[in-house]
């Protein structure tokens, strides 16, 4: 049976269609390929130093205070903290707690990005996410729509932690830039606050909640509170960390920590990233030198790079 030309699903008779494009491909032979494992080792191992280095550099001071019998739930209190070496600005003061697990896949959906950009939601069906907070009584009571909705909203942190030298005076600390600019200008917007439903909170763009809103992907993590950006000096000698303690954390055995850091060109402090640098270097490094000594000792024979190639 004749099959029709113009029915045939064939391509058509082009050097793009029918694959014969002149291409290129390395041939990884051994001299090329010891010489690439040293040069990586070569390059890897002193960028992993460096970055070992700056991050000893980094000054970091870690200060749990939940279990302080002085701070307790319910209490204020004033911790004093004598900084062995001073810190220059800038100066971040962040919250850490631990075993939150912010990355549980129910607690991470939970949330309505268009509430959060200010717009009125009266959906229930686009509201399924915010489950289980999404009114306060369970009914579809669109008066009765909880703002924000959905577990991470409603579980902001809200200690409030304060700041002052060894004479009581307040270190002036500032909100403004610790919350991604991306999140503030496209992700959150205020609530109308004449706006429908039971309005808990309606200031979307107040940085201490978005950068909450921005989940954790571990269940121990610290997130940015306050920038000190050295308006009386470096801090120095004795501070005094005050505490207004309001968040419970011995329901699901988690800790609660200040933390005072300064940064460098990698970030904070994290080694990790430059041990894993010298790690992969010398690995590379010594397979490089093995491979050479044994292609040195006995080559293997390779076959002509001309049977790669062949004309149809």
């Amino acid at each position: 049976m004749a099959i029709d030309k113009d029915s045939s699903k064939r391509p058509a008779n082009t050097a793009f269609k029918q694959q014969r494009l002149k291409a290129w491909e390395p041939i990884l032979t051994p001299g090329p390929v010891i010489i690439a494992f040293i040069i990586i080792g070569i390059v890897f191992i002193p960028i992993g130093a460096a970055i070992i280095n700056s991050s000893n550099k980094v000054l970091e001071h870690v200060i749990r205070y939940d279990d302080n019998p002085n701070c307790q739930l319910g209490q204020k209190c004033t911790i004093n903290y004598t900084l062995p070496a001073e810190m220059e600005s800038p100066v971040y003061l962040y919250y850490k707690l631990d075993n939150f697990y912010q990355n549980h896949r129910r607690y991470v959906k939970s949330r309505n990005d268009d509430q959060l950009r200010g717009i009125e939601v009266t959906d229930f069906s686009k509201l399924k996410d915010c489950e289980p907070l999404i009114t306060t009584d369970g009914s579809e009571d669109v008066n009765k729509i909880l703002v924000p909705c959905g577990l991470i909203a409603n579980s902001v942190f809200n200690d409030s932690i304060s700041l002052a030298d060894a004479s009581g005076n307040l270190i002036n600390l500032t909100k403004k830039g610790i919350a991604w600019q991306s999140d503030i200008d496209k992700k959150f917007k205020n609530y109308p606050e004449n706006g429908v439903g039971v309005i808990n909170f309606s200031n979307f763009e107040d940085e201490d909640f978005i950068v909450w809103m921005r989940t954790a992907a571990l269940p121990d993590f610290k997130k940015l509170y306050r920038i000190y950006h050295g308006e009386n000096g470096p801090l120095s000698g004795t501070i005094q960390i005050r505490i207004d303690n309001k968040y419970p954390v011995a329901s699901f055995d988690g800790k609660k920590y200040v933390v005072l850091s300064t940064t460098s060109w990698i970030g904070g402090k994290n080694p990790f990233l430059g041990y894993a640098y010298i790690i992969v270097g010398i690995i590379c490094f010594v397979q490089g030198v093995v491979f050479a000594i044994k292609h040195k000792i006995s080559p293997r024979v390779l076959g002509s790079p001309k049977y790669l190639e062949w004309n149809k």
